[in-house]
């Protein structure tokens, strides 16, 4: 659409089943939208995101010659990019369409309340129209991928991701600080549920993985600073025992960084005697060692194993969120030394044997006569250590009665923790942290394994505990993130960014430390020095923006103009009634 152009605007209201419905007058939205100024045609519709409800918008702007189109629906987190390539099909530029979020922002907020959320959604396409006048169009921008892959982590996830990307191709990167592959997993001698050692299972793809042509491996290195942005990214390894360094150019990465297992100082006695371990501890003890007590190398005959420790607690020692591999783990193992001992209890606050399949393993060890007993959150089981023995006592909430039990060992199922160093990763790669201090993914639901960070992906316990079956797929999941970026050879980048308007900017570097993607720096061949944005790398989040002194930074696709237009409409509401054609 040229400058001279009258703005012809289309509306749609959609009724998303009874989402919006159930509770906004959606018909009486869609006749109020067509008394606003430039809207020449409104309906409402059951689903604006089915076939049918695309191709209404298709044939509107045909029909009506718009060159606008105003939807108000869901969030524009999940349906915009659907809506833009509607529009940008029937011939209009994909940045000329406004989407009004009705259904997260008013029916599911204000479900009690259904003439005042009709009225606040008057009001959000009155706005919103408001704004769709004063649109531009703005060019679609793209760049060209690298088609190499970094993969930080030589974990299972890691591993795994790097030998699809591999073997579809590709080039990568694998970068592991400690000195071997394998991560935690290649230190257990026992892995539910396959019953075969960590060095079995991932022994083959180690080798497979060392070997490829495709794969450079990094052990004892580390990531040491990293740079650029989506299909061009520039990592700089440092091997920590040589300190030598060496860049690598990347089009994507995958953040394989795994966990630590939490050591539940503090808790039950640990680290007062050895035979207090935790469950990893026990599961990397030898075979023929296994039921043996470490203190004196009695056989053992009495076990005692407890539940969360360390996760779903608050607190400075605890974690409230839960490690999910621990009750199956607990149960397999329980299951599996029964039969070599006499007794084996279970202390428990729940049981979640959620996996599939999960189940059985409890199921297995109660038939094989393990004694599960449930303990109160608020009183958790006392255990001391006296003359090299081992006492537990612990209330049982489902008898009432008190016990007190003497076991040769004891294993403790100890949380899931993100690894030392997590801090860094995450201000290197620009990602950010969840409550349990794991990664946080675009979207847990729509967009599990991609970050904000364009290009940059995550899998595996980077994410959030999970066990090893569930690594395995987050890893070729982001694998074939990574490919389908990097077999596009260029990718399509975001046009709503910031823009510097050099005459205005006073070199203050305001906006440089504002910036949380660092995507501005101090362009010094200019005399004075300005602000140039890289925009690959900027979210147009308005950060820098609304820091600016100068007022020298334009935000493309959220101008003053724009804004002021929206609070205009919200302030001065068009009349109920009247034409709005243009």
């Amino acid at each position: 659409m040229t400058a001279q152009e009258e703005p012809r605007i289309g509306v749609f209201v959609c009724h998303c089943g009874h989402n919006i419905a159930g509770v906004v007058d959606v018909v009486r939205v869609a006749e109020y939208a067509k008394s606003l100024p430039h809207v020449v045609f409104a309906t409402d519709e059951m689903f604006m995101c089915s076939d049918a409800g695309q191709q209404l918008i298709r044939d509107k702007i045909a029909e009506y010659d718009l060159n606008r189109v105003v939807v108000a629906s869901c969030s524009p987190r999940m349906h915009e990019p659907t809506f833009r390539r509607v529009v940008e099909e029937a011939g209009l530029n994909r940045y000329l369409f406004e989407q009004v979020n009705l259904r997260e922002h008013v029916s599911w907020c204000h479900m009690r309340e259904p003439e005042l959320s009709t009225e606040k959604a008057i009001d959000l396409v009155r706005m919103a129209v408001a704004r769709a006048a004063k649109l531009e169009g703005l060019p679609v921008k793209s760049v060209k991928v690298t088609p190499r892959t970094l993969v930080v982590g030589g974990g299972i996830t890691g591993i795994r991701a790097a030998l699809d990307i591999a073997d579809r191709g590709f080039e990568v990167v694998l970068v592991e600080r400690e000195p071997k592959l394998g991560g935690n997993l290649v230190k257990w001698n026992h892995v539910f549920p396959v019953d075969k050692s960590g060095k079995k299972i991932l022994g083959p793809l180690i080798k497979r993985v060392k070997s490829h042509e495709r794969v450079r491996v990094f052990t004892n290195s580390e990531v040491s600073d990293f740079d650029g942005y989506i299909g061009n990214f520039v990592a700089t390894i440092r091997n920590n025992k040589t300190g030598k360094e060496e860049q690598v150019e990347v089009g994507t990465v995958i953040i394989a960084t795994g966990f630590k297992a939490y050591e539940p100082v503090e808790y039950y006695a640990y680290g007062q005697s050895p035979d207090i371990m935790t469950l990893a501890e026990f599961h990397q003890r030898p075979g023929d060692e296994l039921l043996k007590r470490p203190s004196d190398g009695r056989p053992v005959k009495k076990i005692v194993c407890i539940g969360c420790v360390g996760s779903r607690e608050p607190g400075k020692q605890g974690h409230e969120h839960c490690s999910r591999y621990c009750c199956t783990a607990v149960a397999k193992t329980a299951a599996d030394i029964r039969s070599d001992v006499e007794e084996v209890v279970v202390l428990y606050q729940d049981v979640r044997t959620y996996g599939k399949g999960h189940e059985e393993f409890h199921r297995l060890a109660r038939l094989r006569y393990v004694m599960y007993s449930k303990f109160p959150r608020e009183e958790k089981p006392q255990v001391t250590v006296a003359d090299g023995e081992l006492t537990v006592k612990w209330h049982d909430v489902l008898s009432g009665d008190d016990f007190e039990f003497h076991p040769d060992i004891i294993v403790l199922a100890s949380a899931m923790v993100p690894p030392d160093g997590i801090d860094d990763v995450a201000k290197m790669f620009g990602l950010t942290r969840s409550a349990d201090g794991f990664f946080n993914p675009e979207h847990i639901k729509l967009a599990p394994l991609t970050t904000h960070t364009a290009g940059v992906m995550i899998a595996g316990t980077a994410q959030a505990a999970k066990n090893a079956t569930e690594s395995v797929v987050d890893a070729s999941g982001a694998a074939a993130k990574a490919v389908g970026l990097m077999a596009r050879g260029e990718v399509e980048i975001e046009s709503t960014t910031a823009q510097v308007i050099e005459d205005l900017c006073s070199s203050c570097h305001t906006c440089v430390a504002a910036c949380p993607y660092g995507a501005i720096a101090m362009d010094e061949s200019k005399d004075p020095p300005v602000a140039h944005v890289t925009s690959a790398k900027c979210h147009g989040c308005g950060t820098c923006a609304a820091a600016c002194p100068s007022s020298a930074i334009l935000m493309l696709h959220s101008t003053d103009e724009q804004i002021m237009a929206m609070v205009e409409a919200f302030l001065t509401p068009a009349p109920e009634i009247g034409g709005g054609e243009a």
